[in-house]
C-alpha cells in the first residue's frame, strides 16, 4: 500500500492520496487502507517515512563511494555531480515524490520528523565532506552545501531535458572550493 502511495505521490502529488486511491492502485479492499492507516496524514507520513528509509540506505552507499573520492579517484566535485546526474537520470520520479512531501511536511506536522531524517542524512553526508576537503565550519557548511544541490535539482526536474553537466561540474567545483576556504575572521563591510 506504501508504494502505492509513493506511485500516486509520484504521479499527481500528495494530494492525490486518499484511502480510495491508494487502495485501488494497490489492488486490495477499501478495509485494508483504513484499517492500517486511520487517517491520510498517518498514510503519508508511512509513505515518507518508507521513502525516507529507502534514500537514506542507497545514500549511505553513494556518501561512501563520495567520501572515498576526496582520498582517491576523482575529485569530490566530480563525483557529486556523477551522483547528481545518477538521480535525476534514474529516480527522477522517487526524487520529484520526496520533494512534494518535503513540501507537505509544511502542511502536516505528521510529515516532520520523516523530513528532518532525510535532510539531516544529507547534512552528514556534506559535514563529512567538507571536513575532509578543509571548511573551516563544516557543519554550517554542510548545510550550504545541500541546500546549493537541492536548489540544482529541483531546477533540474522543472526544466524539460536533462541537466547539463558541463555546467554542474564547475558550479560545484566552485561551491565547494569557497566552502573548503579559510574563514575570514571579519567579514568585509557591505
Amino acid at each position: 500500500m506504501l508504494l502505492a502511495a509513493l506511485g500516486l505521490i509520484e504521479d499527481r502529488g500528495p494530494r492525490a492520496v486518499t484511502h480510495r486511491s491508494v487502495a485501488r492502485a494497490a489492488g486490495v479492499p477499501l478495509a485494508a487502507t483504513t484499517y492500517y492507516f486511520s487517517s491520510i496524514d498517518d498514510l503519508l507520513a508511512s509513505a515518507l517515512e518508507l521513502a525516507t528509509e529507502e534514500e537514506i540506505a542507497r545514500f549511505r552507499v553513494e556518501a561512501d563511494e563520495l567520501l572515498s573520492a576526496v582520498e582517491v579517484g576523482p575529485a569530490p566535485a566530480e563525483r557529486l555531480a556523477e551522483l547528481m546526474l545518477a538521480a535525476l537520470a534514474g529516480e527522477r520520479k522517487a526524487l520529484i515524490a520526496q520533494y512534494e512531501l518535503w513540501l507537505e511536511a509544511t502542511r502536516r506536522p505528521a510529515l516532520r520528523e520523516s523530513a528532518r531524517r532525510s535532510t539531516e542524512a544529507y547534512v552528514e553526508l556534506a559535514t563529512e565532506l567538507l571536513r575532509r576537503v578543509g571548511s573551516a565550519v563544516p557543519e554550517t557548511d554542510g548545510r550550504l552545501l545541500i541546500a546549493a544541490v537541492d536548489g540544482l535539482l529541483l531546477e533540474a526536474l522543472t526544466e524539460p531535458g536533462e541537466i547539463d553537466p558541463a555546467g554542474l561540474r564547475p558550479a560545484l567545483t566552485r561551491l565547494l572550493a569557497a566552502l573548503s576556504a579559510p574563514v575570514p575572521e571579519r567579514l568585509p563591510a557591505s
